[in-house]
């Protein structure tokens, strides 16, 4: 039996995929077997229901009340479209009450929360598609009774992007930046001053962006927000710094790491009083990528160093301080070329950042958002997308550490979680629901690689990627999830387990093509 599911590094966010579960339960096994030594050392504990499982998905959280509340957007259900905005609130620490709130349904788009007509109540910016297809935004203001209602500021109505609240022109009330593209394909990046509750567009001359985001931040301390933009472009992939000068903005000349299907998070994360940034992203080659810049004198930026930070694309970034330390840590969601991961990443006093195996659900298409929902004073999560089942999850995890303590010395910072490094025997396998010979029909196909050591990281999934795209040019239109076996002590096992794959394909009547080298 076949499963639709939804495909993990599609060159096109918008395309689904088919295929059997089956061939993926080495991964499983390896994955069940390993959790199990990690839950007595969980830093971060679900609440059930707290949230809704989706894909495509945005989230914020959004306070009211003395409390915060998870808000979030997107697909709800593996086989259609169903797009659905969802307002969970909190009612206890260990309960949430899903609502609709009276909020547009959208999907592949951004949001954003600011009090944005000063009555005390924070309200939301949305953007992206509904269901029909129908592209829609606005600024949505929060009643007293706990609804929202579209003002009458007006929002270019755009997909593929985001959106996010700013005061760009220092007069107290919030502008807004938005980019994607519209219904009829045009990208566009706009930035809409804020008079007294109407949006006028500023003319900016900024590149028009998609599969990205474009960012607030002062980098260079003179009171003014600047922007950072990355994505796809008219022209190609993009990352650049605009600096505001006389009410222009002016791109920065340094060179950084081009991206698309990329997210951007701002902060300072050396305590220098300088706002650094952090990207990932896919890179034009199809490679995953996360990369951060510090910020130095005369805003000239120096890459940070890549230790301990995992590659990935498609990916969702948020900042926070999660654990009290004063050092503002990262939380990232994406996909890596065997499978998608959320990663929290403590900063080490400005001087790098260590995955802290957090035991967190990796997802892709989706979202986490560091909130203090429990008032304890470390920063939980929401998180929401696709896990590597292909399961759609929505949940609020729960923080347990006490950010007094010292967490250094915690097992959670010791234990690898990767435990199959060396000199051990792996295959590739991957599968699409395509055309990649360019038949004029689409049928099933399964691809497998013969067995290898690895030498470096992912160097047998970027050779594996290399030989279909080469050898088979329309898999540039299919589903790109590669994903890499267990680590096997021998070639005999290895081969055995190769086959195991090889006859879930085949049970599944797939096409099957072997990639040697």
């Amino acid at each position: 039996m076949k499963h639709e599911k939804y495909n993990l590094l599609a060159t096109q966010s918008t395309q689904h995929r088919k295929g059997s579960f089956s061939r993926y339960q080495l991964f499983f096994l390896f994955f069940l077997i390993f959790s199990n030594k990690f839950a007595e050392a969980q830093l971060f504990v679900e609440i059930p229901r707290s949230g809704t499982g989706m894909s495509q998905v945005q989230a914020v959280w959004i306070a009211s009340g003395n409390k915060l509340h998870p808000v979030a957007s997107g697909e709800i259900s593996p086989n259609s479209s169903q797009i659905r905005t969802i307002f969970h609130q909190q009612k206890t620490k260990s309960s949430f009450v899903a609502t609709q709130a009276n909020l547009p349904d959208l999907s592949f788009g951004g949001m954003d929360v600011i009090d944005f007509n000063k009555d005390g109540l924070e309200d939301l910016a949305m953007t992206g598609i509904a269901n029909g297809n129908h592209y829609q935004a606005g600024v949505y203001l929060r009643n007293s009774n706990g609804t929202f209602q579209k003002s009458q500021a007006n929002l270019p109505a755009l997909a593929d992007g985001s959106v996010a609240f700013g005061d760009f022109d220092r007069d107290g009330d919030a502008d807004v930046l938005i980019c994607g593209k519209d219904q009829t394909g045009n990208l566009s990046t706009v930035i809409l001053r804020n008079d007294q509750g109407k949006l006028a567009e500023v003319s900016s001359g900024l590149p028009g962006v998609r599969y990205g985001k474009a960012c607030w931040a002062d980098f260079n301390n003179d009171g003014l927000l600047d922007i950072l933009l990355t994505g796809q472009t008219n022209s190609g992939l993009i990352t650049n710094i605009y600096f505001q000068k006389n009410g222009n903005f002016v791109a920065s000349k340094q060179y950084f790491l081009p991206l698309y299907h990329s997210d951007a998070v701002c902060a300072d994360f050396n305590n220098d009083g300088l706002t650094d940034f952090m990207i990932a992203g896919q890179t034009k080659n199809g490679l995953p990528a996360t990369r951060y810049y510090l910020n130095g004198k005369s805003a000239h930026f120096s890459e940070g160093s890549a230790a301990g930070i995992r590659q990935l694309m498609h990916a969702s970034l948020d900042a926070g301080d999660f654990d009290g330390d004063g050092f503002i840590d990262v939380v990232i969601t994406g996909e890596s070329l065997e499978r998608p991961y959320t990663i929290v990443l403590k900063n080490m006093n400005g001087k790098g950042f260590k995955d802290v195996i957090a035991g967190l659900p990796g997802v892709s298409s989706g979202v986490a958002r560091w909130g203090d929902y429990d008032n304890d004073g470390d920063l939980d999560l929401y998180i929401a997308g696709v896990d590597v089942c292909f399961n759609l999850i929505g949940s609020v995890f729960r923080c347990t550490l006490d950010p007094i303590k010292d967490t250094e010395e915690s097992p959670i910072e010791t234990i690898p979680l990767e435990l199959a490094a060396g000199p051990k025997y792996y295959f590739v396998f991957s599968s699409c629901y395509c055309d990649p010979e360019h038949t004029g029909k689409k049928s099933y196909h399964g691809f497998v690689s013969n067995i290898h050591q690895e030498k470096k990281d992912f160097d047998l999934n970027y050779e594996f990627n290399h030989l279909l795209i080469t050898k088979y040019p329309g898999w540039n239109m299919a589903d790109r999830g590669h994903r890499t076996s267990n680590a096997f002590t021998s070639v005999k096992d290895a081969e055995q387990g190769r086959k195991t794959v090889i006859a879930s394909y085949i049970q599944d009547n797939y096409t099957i093509h072997y990639l040697n080298w």
